[in-house]
């Protein structure tokens, strides 16, 4: 089920409701998901499909690009007791301003144990 976690848009469901089949990299089966809140006269249910989007209680919330599915998805992984280690890189890349966050030097970001 793709709650709480970045989805990829697969497939547009019904056009009239703008539902759209949404998958998750975990291997879950296909979810159908309201798109209402991300249609707009220039942004159609159509051109969803292949974009990667943030799933809450059945409906898609926010586009985001592929770097940041990445990154969270890493997130999501280790939370659930996954033993890969996230990839700091990716997470910071999505970040949009380090710079802002208080006590984040973004000249020094920490960087993870080498023995974890």
């Amino acid at each position: 089920m793709c709650i709480a976690v970045p989805c990829k848009v697969v497939a547009v469901v019904d056009f009239a409701l703008m539902q759209v089949s949404v998958t998750a990299d975990d291997g879950t089966a296909p979810e159908i998901v309201s798109a209402a809140l991300l249609v707009t006269p220039e942004q159609p249910v159509s051109r969803l499909v292949g974009a990667f989007v943030l799933i809450h209680a059945g409906f898609a919330i926010s586009l985001i690009d592929e770097a940041e599915a990445r990154s969270r998805q890493q997130v999501f992984a280790a939370l659930r007791g996954g033993t890969d280690a996230i990839d700091l890189d990716d997470f910071y890349a999505s970040t949009t301003d380090v710079a802002a966050v208080p006590g984040v030097d973004a000249e020094r970001r920490p960087l993870p144990d080498a023995g974890s």
